[in-house]
């Protein structure tokens, strides 16, 4: 056992992994308050049970896993998740020498069955922003944040780590960056843009804000991934189900594709990552891609607010 085994404990390596996201990975504070959120649970684990990382098994690992499932109740995909959290992280400590177990030649991800995500019908979204109060204060904010994750189909990180400059209001398009600090071209409607040109000037400034981020928070600092959750599940109350940030885009998604989208074009909207399809979307036009965006998403055809 190494010295810096010896010495390191769970919850100082987390720190230091954490640190090396943001420093040396340049990840988003979402991403990482994603990573730190997941890991969090291993820390309480790992301590629970008096585990060492200079003495750290794949058995012990394996009964992390198994905990997640009973103790949480958690399906295979989060529990999958979890562990790509985890590889990451015991990947960091091995580097460092804090660890032996080498996680590139033990742990593999839980196999995963089919995985519908949940999505809202045409008809409850647009329950949910008729449903809006419009005289009630921060009614357009609230709005605008169900702007981006549905009619943008942006990701809760894109949508609260969004910059006013990242708005094109006259030309209808906002440029959001994506996973690996990658920014792609999202077309919006233009009730869209008249609704989030609303808040930027009618509501935002009563925040007096500290930031310039697009989406603040009373104080008018940026906007946390709980307080967007909250919004999210007030406005969705009348459902009668439990509805999550990350379902608008899901559906945003289900009802292009429903709707007849190219495929390719809504890849290039939602921004997936993977290299090998990117490449097949860096030449679609944007004039093409806005035309798509209009011919098929439900909310530049109706008359919601």
């Amino acid at each position: 056992m190494s010295l810096a085994q010896a010495h390191m404990d769970v919850q100082e390596s987390l720190d230091n992994y954490l640190s090396y996201l943001g420093m040396e990975r340049n990840l988003s504070p979402y991403t990482i308050q994603s990573y730190q959120e997941d890991l969090r649970h291993w820390v309480l684990w790992c301590n629970e049970n008096t585990i060492s990382l200079a003495t750290l098994t794949q058995d012990q690992v394996d009964l992390f896993l198994q905990y997640l499932s009973k103790r949480y109740s958690y399906e295979p995909t989060s529990v999958s998740r979890h562990l790509s959290s985890v590889r990451g992280y015991l990947r960091f400590c091995h580097h460092r020498a804090w660890t032996n177990l080498d996680p590139a030649l033990f742990l593999d991800a839980p196999r995963l069955g089919r995985y519908l995500p949940d999505c809202l019908t045409i008809r409850e979204v647009e329950d949910i922003f008729s449903g809006i109060n419009k005289e009630r204060k921060w009614a357009l904010r609230d709005c605008s944040l169900l702007e981006l994750l549905y009619s943008a189909g942006l990701r809760i990180s894109e949508a609260l780590d969004l910059r006013i400059g990242q708005i094109q209001f006259d030309d209808c398009w906002i440029l959001p960056i994506g996973k690996g600090n990658k920014q792609r071209l999202v077309p919006m409607a233009v009730q869209t843009s008249k609704n989030l040109h609303a808040y930027l000037t009618l509501e935002r400034p009563l925040c007096s804000p500290k930031s310039d981020h697009f989406l603040v928070n009373p104080r008018g600092k940026a906007f946390s991934r709980m307080g967007a959750w909250k919004i999210v599940q007030k406005l969705s109350l009348t459902l009668g189900r439990s509805v999550h940030p990350h379902t608008f885009r899901h559906s945003f998604a289900t009802h292009l594709l429903e709707g007849g989208m190219d495929l390719r074009v809504l890849q290039e909207l939602l921004g997936h990552a993977d290299i090998s399809t990117t490449q097949i979307y860096t030449h679609i036009d944007r004039e093409f891609l806005k035309q798509e965006h209009r011919n098929y998403h439900p909310r530049e055809k109706s008359t919601l607010p």
